[in-house]
């Protein structure tokens, strides 16, 4: 299973056992021997970190910090580990508690992350907790001096989250989380005051599952393991609801070798390999609090393919026994191969045949006129496809109209299995000022052109503009994973467009030839294309090269040397305006 991914978290979802709506226990059935092989994942991970105790003090952030606190006092405390009881730990415990201390800000938060950031600090709450939750059900004599003082660094953390801000959406449930769990063992009515001014907000899910980041990241990270504590310490099961639609959701992202497709996110992740198995705990969770056949699968999936990366879910199988239970049965296939959906509020459609998979997006949020922060979704892929293991990473497209970057529709229009993206730009070239408007000294305030900044005072000048319409219409042949990529550009002449096909770097490209200077550049000049990994083939064409001007990989941020540059193997088709193209990939 390829494990390649941006960010390891450490922490996951604290759950508990009732049933929905009721307020009662739960039936479980005989347990299995989860608990163990979660044990042995994570004492490995504590092996490692016994060795740089010293080096990670002194150079680590807060949250290796608290992770390092709850990995080893679960090991600590669980007799399924082979540290249960070992009076090794708690010296390095102790000393990582104090240098926590050391490092914290007089109003309780830590510069770790962002300057004294009460969320940044809440995730770290969520593991102090879980943590202390351990040591105080355990009640080793040996942990009491620990106990006092990361009780004395938790709840002067607390503090902060009872007053402080937020930065994003899932900051609020990360918080909301954080004192969920204090309150369950220092009990103190500001934080359920403070839980409930967060969620009176609402949580802002649409109706597809999708969470305002649209990011798979924080959707595993944050908000569906909050969401849980919150459910679960202070006894809302209604929380458990967008947990369920999330989960749903996140199953038509799914590839079938366990990656989850982060086109549409709005975060860090959109071009990022990121895995199914940061999901494990809610799934297992609502697998066997639902008895859901569904979910099941997933989890199972995840244990079988990704077992050594969930040890730090150790201090919830400890505290939560249910976890410990059977999954419900499946027979394999709850998790449909053959499927087409359509995520309405994300202009997202996802379609799976077989092994082949294909993503078609107009989503970004690039017509909001903000470009490309953190925040908003802007990732110009349209189309991407795989076939096993060869990967059409990203189709994208540019046209060379006055560095205005690449292409992203502006919506998805859907009518059964034809899907419609389109987009409409337009370029000023600026007229006098009327003359209500003149200054004698020339000195004009600055302002947008919408490409660059100048002392213009472009808003009151008369404009005269040129357009750019470009279409692709977008077909599956008969629901067998193969499509038809009609593309056309025809309101504006002598527009030079590159259409780029990236494929995921290991395997072979037949039918191009190589772009100068660009190792990993290539041109389809002619005929069928293939690229091939194992005997997965993905076949491509007809090629045209009517220039050899790739895209600009600096279009709108030259000034930062920024790019958004396709990562992999670049193939090229390129034409100028007016054209209509028909692309074919299988």
């Amino acid at each position: 299973m390829n494990r390649r991914s941006f960010i390891r978290n450490s922490f996951g979802a604290s759950l508990g056992a009732f049933a929905l709506g009721q307020n009662t226990i739960v039936s479980y059935g005989k347990r299995d021997t989860i608990l163990t092989t979660i044990s042995r994942s994570n004492d490995q991970q504590v092996e490692r970190l016994l060795q740089n105790v010293q080096r990670m003090i002194d150079s680590s952030g807060g949250r290796i910090l608290s992770g390092f606190l709850l990995s080893v006092s679960a090991a600590y405390c669980a007799e399924s580990s082979r540290y249960y009881h070992s009076s090794s730990l708690i010296d390095p415990m102790l000393k990582v508690t104090q240098e926590l201390k050391e490092r914290q800000n007089p109003n309780g938060t830590f510069d770790f992350g962002n300057l004294q950031s009460p969320p940044d600090s809440g995730f770290m709450v969520e593991q102090f907790f879980r943590a202390q939750a351990l040591l105080i059900k355990d009640s080793s004599p040996q942990t009491t001096q620990l106990r006092e003082s990361l009780k004395d660094v938790m709840l002067n953390t607390t503090e902060a989250l009872v007053t402080g801000g937020v930065h994003t959406p899932n900051h609020r449930w990360a918080i909301c989380a954080a004192l969920a769990g204090v309150h369950s063992i220092y009990p103190d009515e500001r934080y359920v005051n403070r839980i409930n001014d967060w969620l009176g907000e609402g949580i802002g899910q649409d109706a597809d599952g999708q969470h305002p980041e649209r990011s798979p990241n924080y959707d595993s990270a944050v908000n569906n393991p909050s969401l849980l504590d919150v459910a679960i310490y202070m006894n809302r099961p209604e929380l458990l609801d967008p947990i369920r639609k999330n989960l749903e959701m996140t199953t038509y992202l799914l590839e079938p070798n366990g990656e989850v497709d982060t086109i549409a996110s709005r975060r860090q992740d959109t071009d990022r390999v990121f895995m199914i198995y940061r999901y494990y705990l809610p799934y297992r969770y609502m697998a066997i609090i639902d008895n859901n056949p569904l979910f099941a699968e997933v989890a199972k999936f995840i244990e079988e393919n990704a077992m050594d990366q969930l040890g730090s879910h150790l201090a919830d199988f400890i505290l939560h026994e249910p976890l410990q239970n059977d999954l419900p049965q499946t027979q394999g296939n709850a998790i449909s191969d053959n499927y087409t959906k359509h995520l309405v509020n994300t202009n997202l459609v996802r379609i799976k045949r077989g092994n082949t998979t294909a993503a078609i997006f107009g989503g970004t949020d690039w017509h909001l006129g903000h470009g490309a922060w953190s925040g908003l979704s802007h990732n110009p892929t349209f189309f991407k496809m795989r076939k096993g293991d060869a990967i059409l990473e990203s189709l994208r497209m540019a046209p060379a109209f006055f560095s205005t970057g690449y292409f992203r529709s502006n919506g998805l229009v859907v009518n059964g299995n034809n899907y419609h993206l389109t987009e409409q730009r337009q370029t000023p070239y600026h007229q006098p000022l009327p003359r209500q408007y003149r200054r004698e000294d020339g000195i004009y305030k600055m302002s947008p052109d919408g490409r660059f900044f100048s002392m213009m005072d472009f808003a009151n000048r008369p404009k005269d503009y040129i357009r750019l319409k470009t279409d692709v219409r977008i077909q599956e042949m008969n629901k067998s994973g193969a499509f038809e990529l009609e593309i056309s550009a025809d309101q504006t002449p002598n527009v030079a467009y590159s259409i780029e096909l990236c494929f995921r770097k290991g395997g072979e490209l037949s039918g191009v030839i190589p772009q100068a200077n660009d190792p990993e550049g290539f041109f389809l000049k002619e005929g069928t294309g293939s690229y091939r990994v194992g005997n997965d083939v993905i076949q491509f064409g007809p090629g045209k090269m009517e220039h050899s001007r790739p895209p600009r990989p600096y279009e709108q941020y030259s000034v930062h040397n920024g790019t958004i540059r396709a990562d992999g193997y670049r193939v090229l088709i390129t034409l100028y305006s007016p054209f209509h193209y028909t692309l074919k990939i299988s």
